[in-house]
């Protein structure tokens, strides 16, 4: 019998077990854990942070399994960040994470989501109804990535 996943607000204090379940799903794709650590390092996990905009948590028996967080800009919202932990992937857990991320944003008056996808989640976007964009920017790490939005139509 498959476990039940519940979507809920992230709390103050679970920063840094959000910050462990994106360290472990970027090393799921085979990444140098050097720098999949000095990558997360760059993340805000701190309390102010999980309260300055909307971030969702995945959990299964009272344990977070995944989390999601937007960035209202108006029209277009910004998926900041969508990870899972590699023993949940592929259960269901990344898709309710991503329409309840759509339904926030809906809520707070967006007409789109975009987002800058990790290039080994581009097919998992893709079954979700994303779509290539554009180019991102050179990220810090100097890396370009592909771009992807959705529209949200009411």
């Amino acid at each position: 019998m498959p476990e039940r996943i519940s979507i809920r607000a992230a709390r103050p204090d679970e920063g840094e077990r959000l910050r462990q379940i994106a360290i472990d799903a970027k090393g799921h794709w085979g990444y140098d854990r050097d720098w999949i650590r000095s990558w997360a390092a760059q993340g805000d996990f701190s309390a102010e942070a999980m309260l300055g905009k909307p971030v969702l948590v995945a959990e299964a028996a009272g344990c977070a399994v995944g989390f999601a967080a937007l960035i209202p800009q108006g029209a277009a919202a910004v998926l900041d960040d969508l990870w899972v932990e590699p023993a949940w992937i592929g259960r269901g857990v990344g898709r309710k994470l991503f329409d309840a991320c759509a339904s926030r944003a809906r809520e707070l008056g967006a007409e789109r989501m975009e987002w800058e996808a990790e290039p080994n989640a581009v097919g998992f976007y893709e079954k979700l109804g994303g779509r290539y964009l554009r180019d991102s920017e050179p990220t810090v790490w100097g890396r370009i990535v592909p771009v992807m939005g959705i529209d949200l139509p009411l």
